[in-house]
């Protein structure tokens, strides 16, 4: 069957079914083989209780069941417990509505329960089952609402048989020699039922190969698409004195850098097309008024795109501290009479500088004459979308901004289209968090301690929870409502709860009260983590900080330490696991914003820097970012050979490469 063939081709698909599976982007059977399992359930052999750690999926063969029994809370929920053992201890497994569970509970030890592991208050397997052998490695997919893994297996099983004929081999036998790769097919087969933990590394080695060297050809052709337009040169000489006149401090060598950098490329005939990495607080919205000073002075209308209406008030501010009456902002929640005034002002070029949101893609937005296009916080807009507002002028130059720090070798795949600048160091004045591991038993002390240090200096502070609402399954994970509820009853300070269910002007209305420093303390969702400069807050407590990647922790710590006064930051755990603690530790040692991504590499891969299907980098497979570096690093050597000669041998890669080149536009996004 034919790869491209709908899903309700496969037997036992329905138009209802095929609905459900359509909004995790699965049409055809070639989408279903490749969308990829999040994550896999390792039960290809037993393990002992006394040696699973916390969080971990694991098989325990049963040498003791005790009796079952059911609970039901007030609130009607009811829990399903049973004790099993072996050898070297017992457990608890726990079922939460979830009643059926009773009559599958055995009456006798043998056979196996798999399930993971929750220590945080004894030793409680959770979401478990129980089988007569070991499932061996199993995947876990992403899910909608209506899913299951169950129907999810299913239906890759399915598409496997139907097309396996159809999968042809895209990469030719020398390259597939010389680097170590097995076949496609073989690949597409193992990553989705692997044999074991061996084969599914050679098969995420094959498609993260493959994916890697796609990516790499369509960012080169973009690459050599922009070098072939001609742009706007501007006269940058006198430009930077100016500039300096007006700036209140001085820049740091590596602010001159790039500022140099800057002017080589809007001085050069071709558009510019450059992303500027920086850490957090290392100040390149100055680079950015650099280059907007540049187009001002030449007379061309320079934009700011932000991803936030918070982020873009904060510009605005700026902007008018450099060009005054010249200086606009358009965002979505703007009175129909102000929006009527901007536009007229952008349209006949009264306005030089403007910035806002994703308002000034909409149609009806026309410039002047615009000649630069800067997005702040790039990972919040696709590629198409930077794309929209720069057709609004003639092949305007583009600088992008990014907080997000990202190796250079994988910002070469990332971002092969664009030229990078780093921005490392921090200026003058900024003091780096004092950055602590508290263990759960210091819970109430720690809080105690900041609603002193809150009431004697009058500083602020942010508590971070990894999830709005509480999950029983998530058992001894902080939800911010609940902390939020916890924290207004305990503490003697002006609270707030601030999440992404809320609406825009709630959400703003909430951080401008913070920022006029009417909230002491605001417990929030990761919705704080970009552009949000409140100097006055100085300290940022994570919960469940093992819950994060280390590139996040450290974007949300950057949100403190804005000010002249000390900033902390706490890092709360109830983990055991000594990978997770140590990853803590790490954040302890260093203010470092590329020591810290350097480190995310080594210890969970490229995935956890960029995010997968959910984040972004959607057209292409989760195996790409689950592989190691080296292989990133080869696939990128190969497809650049393969761009320098005829390689009519590659025709397949090439054309997978340029199917995607239209829908990869919407897809290269950092989030």
């Amino acid at each position: 069957m034919d790869p491209t063939e709908g899903l309700t081709s496969i037997k036992g698909i329905g138009p209802g079914r095929a609905e459900q599976l359509a909004r995790l982007g699965l049409f055809s059977l070639e989408d279903v083989l490749g969308f990829m399992p999040r994550a896999y359930l390792d039960y290809s052999a037993p393990r002992k209780i006394a040696d699973i750690g916390d969080g971990e999926a694991a098989a325990v063969k049963i040498g003791f069941i005790g009796k079952p029994s059911i609970f039901r809370a007030k609130t009607g929920m009811t829990v399903v417990s049973v004790s099993v053992g072996d050898e070297t201890g017992n457990m608890v497994a726990s079922w939460f509505n979830q009643p059926y569970m009773l009559k599958s509970i055995p009456k006798e030890p043998g056979g196996y329960i798999v399930g993971t592991m929750d220590r945080r208050s004894g030793a409680r397997l959770l979401r478990a089952s129980f089988v007569k052998n070991l499932p061996g490695v199993v995947p876990v997919y992403p899910l909608v609402k209506g899913l299951s893994q169950s129907v999810l297996r299913k239906t890759v099983k399915s598409a496997l048989s139907a097309c396996a004929d159809g999968i042809e081999e895209t990469m030719p036998p020398h390259y597939r020699e010389k680097y170590g790769l097995i076949g496609l097919r073989e690949a597409i087969e193992t990553v989705h039922f692997p044999k074991d933990t061996a084969s599914l590394a050679a098969a995420q080695e094959r498609l993260a190969f493959e994916d890697a060297a796609v990516l790499t050809l369509v960012l080169e052709t973009l690459r050599g698409t922009r070098r072939g337009e001609s742009g706007i040169s501007f006269d940058t000489s006198g430009v930077l004195a100016e500039f300096l006149e007006k700036l209140p401090f001085e820049p740091t060598e590596a602010q001159y850098s790039v500022m140099s950098e800057i002017a080589l490329d809007m001085a050069s005939p071709q558009p510019m097309s450059r992303l500027i990495q920086g850490d957090v607080g290392s100040g390149k919205t100055v680079l950015a008024l650099y280059a907007m000073n540049v187009a001002a002075k030449n007379g061309y209308q320079s934009v700011l795109m932000a991803p936030t209406e918070i982020l873009a008030e904060q510009h605005f501010e700026q902007l008018k501290r450099f060009f005054g009456e010249r200086a606009a902002k358009l965002t979505g929640h703007m009175s129909a009479k102000e929006r009527r005034e901007t536009l007229a002002g952008i349209a006949d070029g009264r306005f030089i500088a403007v910035t806002g949101t994703h308002a000034l893609i909409e149609s009806g937005v026309e410039f002047a004459r615009l000649g630069l296009v800067i997005t702040d916080e790039q990972h919040r807009f696709g590629v198409r979308q930077r794309a929209a507002i720069g057709k609004k002028g003639e092949a305007p130059d583009t600088l992008i901004m990014s907080a997000t720090p990202i190796p250079r070798t994988l910002s070469l795949i990332l971002y092969g289209d664009l030229d990078v600048s780093l921005v490392k160091g921090m200026p003058p004045g900024r003091k780096p968090a004092l950055t602590k591991l508290v263990p759960e038993n210091k819970r109430i002390d720690m809080y105690r301690y900041i609603e002193k240090l809150i009431r004697a200096e009058g500083v602020q502070a942010y508590v971070v929870c990894p999830m709005i609402d509480e999950n029983e399954e998530l058992a001894g994970v902080q939800s911010a409502e609940a902390l939020y509820a916890e924290l207004k009853e305990n503490l003697g300070l002006r609270i707030g709860l601030i999440h992404g269910r809320l609406k825009a002007a709630e959400k703003d209305a909430l951080m401008d009260s913070f920022r006029r420093g009417e909230t002491d303390l605001l417990v929030s969702t990761t919705v704080i983590e970009v552009g949000v400069d409140v100097p006055n807050a100085c300290i940022m407590v994570i919960e469940s900080a093992e819950r994060f990647g280390l590139a996040q922790l450290h974007q949300l710590r950057g949100r403190v330490g804005r000010g002249q006064k000390a900033s902390y930051c706490f890092l709360l755990t109830g983990s055991s696991s000594k990978t997770a603690l140590e990853r803590l530790r790490f954040m302890t040692t260093t203010s470092d914003g590329f020591a810290i991504a350097e480190k995310d590499l080594e210890t969970r891969g490229p995935g956890e820097l960029i995010g997968m299907r959910q984040h972004g980098v959607s057209e292409f497979a989760a195996a790409a970012l689950a592989a190691d570096i080296e292989t990133l690093k080869k696939a990128r050597d190969c497809a650049v050979e393969i761009l320098g000669g005829p390689n009519d041998d590659c025709r397949l890669l090439r054309e997978k490469a340029m199917r995607k080149y239209e829908r990869t536009l919407e897809s290269v996004v950092i989030n």
